[in-house]
């Protein structure tokens, strides 16, 4: 039968057998390529909603509202003082909120350690502060004397405290200059020329030195506000250049960082955020006191809302901790740069009348509990105790209590969740506590736990961290495997060829 095919027509069917067989397996190769790498894109973007929807969890509501837009005593006083000043503030302001998901891991938690309180029920031992709490602790406040910083009044406080490192070796230990409680500050003498500051920064450099601190803080409360002179903000740019400067040229990384204002209306006047955000490791923002008493608005207000509630409008609008974290955005600081303040006191109120007792109540003063008005979380769980209500405000995220004619705004482990939570959500640096000394390191809220807003807050920033890396294993193992399947189709077809 073959002998009657012509030789040509032979080699024709001969060649057409084998190509045959070729050609399907290498369109079944090609297809199961496809089909691996479409499954290896589909794995991908799976992950990255996973990712997106995990990070959101019990958040995605409350961010939807982005889009509307004391000792510590003197700062409450010229945050109450930006309520009046308020007129000078750009009211026709635009919040982006970028809708996407960010880096989660790698948060930090500030925490303040204050010295020099005069009431006992704050004075915090170093030897009882917990060193795995915090990433980086602060100390606050030395002062500044002639263009110089002196800290030998408290030196053994800050040994004590550096040698916390000691138990924690990836704690970071820093100390603060300025703060609230200075009355006449320093600083604007001090900056005025490169003479002043230069002989300023030495004195840094030798404190650093001797203590072996991580870096620096500066808490100048406020640059160029109400009336101190443009050229203050100008100067305070200039002492930060100056300080980066220094640290650059030195063999151990330094850190700097600076206290910021909340208020929209000090933000404006007193810093330009470009230069700073150029030459700081972060910012900290001080989202606290938006509300304390004082006798031109005599009203009941929270200390630190997360976001406003729909009784407030105009510029009250804007006293709460999303407004200002974004402002901050819109002016120029990166948000990876932007430590979000959460103080572990209140703000305690005298009602007029006890049967008014919800936001923007009439009132007569501070309130009996604490000084000045400022009320330690410790305190509060007393008051909670012996049996004062206590009201979760759903806008805004946090709580107030009363009883009697006493009310006081604050803090707990719901609001600072909440507040945690969006810190994550909107890829922040981290978390500053305000501070050490007023959380309940007394076993007064839980007799099993010191710390418990802080340690709330470690609890979910380290939670996100083993999630990402368990999602991020996961993604890894399935990214090997497929290449690996990928590769073996590869030779398999090869070989097939």
């Amino acid at each position: 039968m073959v002998a009657q095919i012509p030789v040509s027509q032979t080699k024709y069917e001969l060649l057409t057998d084998i190509q045959q067989p070729c050609w399907r397996t290498q369109i079944f190769c090609f297809a199961t390529i496809f089909l691996v790498v479409g499954m290896l894109s589909a794995i991908c973007i799976w992950t990255s909603i996973l990712i997106l929807k995990a990070s959101n969890v019990n958040t995605l509501e409350d961010l939807r509202e982005e889009t509307t837009i004391p000792i510590w005593l003197r700062r409450a006083q010229m945050y109450a003082e930006s309520i009046k000043e308020n007129q000078n503030a750009n009211k026709n302001i635009s919040i982006d909120i970028n809708w996407q998901s960010y880096n989660s891991t790698g948060k930090i938690i500030v925490c303040y350690y204050t010295l020099d309180i005069s009431d006992t029920e704050w004075n915090l031992a170093p030897s009882q502060i917990d060193p795995h709490i915090c990433t980086h602790i602060i100390i606050g406040f030395a002062s500044i004397m002639n263009c110089t910083v002196d800290i030998s009044a408290n030196a053994w406080i800050y040994e004590k405290i550096v040698d916390l490192k000691k138990s924690n070796l990836n704690l970071k230990v820093m100390f603060s200059i300025g703060g609230a409680n200075e009355p006449n500050s320093s600083f604007p003498e001090m900056v005025k020329n490169h003479a002043n500051r230069k002989q300023f920064i030495k004195s840094i450099l030798n404190i650093i030195k001797t203590f072996k601190f991580d870096g620096l803080d500066l808490d100048w409360e406020f640059p160029a506000w109400l009336g101190s002179g443009e050229r203050q903000k100008i100067h305070f740019v200039q002492l930060i250049q100056e300080i980066r400067k220094e640290f650059d040229r030195s063999n151990k990384k330094l850190i700097l960082s600076v206290a910021v204002a909340a208020p929209q209306a000090i933000v404006d006047q007193s810093y330009n955020v470009p230069e700073i955000a150029e030459h700081v490791d972060f910012v900290n923002l001080m989202s606290y006191d938006y509300h304390f008493y004082v006798w031109y608005f005599p009203v009941t207000d929270l200390n630190a809302p997360l976001y406003p509630n729909t009784i407030e409008s105009g510029y009250l609008s804007t006293l709460n901790v999303n407004f200002s974290a974004h402002y901050w955005i819109s002016k120029g600081m990166p948000r990876d740069k932007i430590v979000i303040g959460i103080p572990t006191y209140g703000h305690s109120y005298k009602l007029d009348n006890p049967l008014n007792h919800k936001l923007q109540a009439p009132a007569s003063g501070f309130g009996k509990l604490g000084s000045n008005g400022f009320v330690s979380y410790s305190t509060i769980c007393q008051f909670l105790n012996r049996g004062a209500y206590s009201v979760f405000e759903s806008e805004s995220k946090v709580p107030y209590a009363y009883k009697d004619d006493e009310w006081i705004s604050y803090d707990n482990n719901e609001s600072v969740y909440y507040k945690t939570k969006w810190i994550l959500a909107n890829g922040f640096k981290g978390a500053m506590i305000f501070s050490l000394n007023v959380d309940d390191w007394k076993n007064k809220c839980n007799p099993n736990e010191t710390f418990p807003l802080i340690r709330t807050i470690a609890k979910i920033f380290q939670e996100e961290k083993i999630r990402q890396f368990n999602t991020n294993e996961v993604t890894a193992r399935l990214l090997l495997m497929t290449y690996i399947y990928y590769n073996f189709l590869i030779v398999a077809c090869s070989q097939k060829l």
